[in-house]
């Protein structure tokens, strides 16, 4: 869902820095946009759910800024709802560049079953590629839980569907390959998982997978 530019009133956010972000309400997605400088609202992602459990409307909004021309940045926020109605920012990514000349874009984010997904996507001539990260409040601490990535090689012959389905909790890996319209071969990994933070977050389509 694409969010668009609202009129209202800009915040007032004369706040000391190390009590910013956690004490402002926002009545609103386009307040909270309001306060980003230099966001560009039509090109920010919206996405609403539960994400804490409390059976409210929580947002995950990706934060498309350009400070510059030509310099564009995304940055996931997630902002909790309370029984008021406001909300409060509760977690961010990192802020990227975005990489442009076709090859790296955000293609959706959704909030499902209480966590957070974010596809984007990336192409050459020959292939395409996408990767779902999965993130989640989970034991208080808002992290990836999952990443699934998709490769579609074209120019091959026959055409290969990769896909890499991998649980950052338990360490396991689900690889599949799949030739033209042959039934698809599957192959089980396992890895030491490690613990990754939302905070960390950059937009890149490998960003949590392990080496394995």
């Amino acid at each position: 869902m694409k969010l668009f530019y609202a009129t209202s009133v800009f915040l007032t956010t004369l706040w000391c820095n190390s009590t910013f972000a956690s004490s402002i309400n926002y009545d609103s997605a386009e307040d909270f946009l309001i306060s980003i400088p230099h966001a560009r609202s039509n090109d920010s992602s919206l996405a609403e759910g539960d994400l804490n459990g409390d059976s409210l409307k929580d947002l995950a909004i990706v934060v498309q800024s350009e400070p510059k021309e030509f310099e564009r940045y995304n940055q996931l926020h997630i902002l909790t709802q309370d029984k008021s109605g406001k909300f409060t920012l509760a977690a961010s990514s990192k802020k990227s560049p975005i990489a442009g000349m076709g090859c790296c874009w955000l293609d959706s984010v959704e909030i499902r079953n209480g966590s957070i997904y974010l596809q984007n996507n990336a192409k050459t001539s020959c292939e395409m590629e996408a990767a779902t990260h999965q993130f989640k409040l989970y034991k208080n601490t808002w992290r990836l839980i999952g990443l699934k990535i998709s490769n579609y090689q074209h120019c091959e012959d026959p055409q290969i569907m990769q896909v890499r389905d991998i649980n950052i909790l338990t360490g396991k890996i689900i690889d599949s390959e799949k030739q033209d319209d042959n039934p698809a071969k599957y192959e089980h990994k396992v890895f030491i998982p490690k613990k990754i933070l939302l905070k960390d977050y950059d937009f890149f389509n490998g960003f949590g997978a392990p080496e394995t």
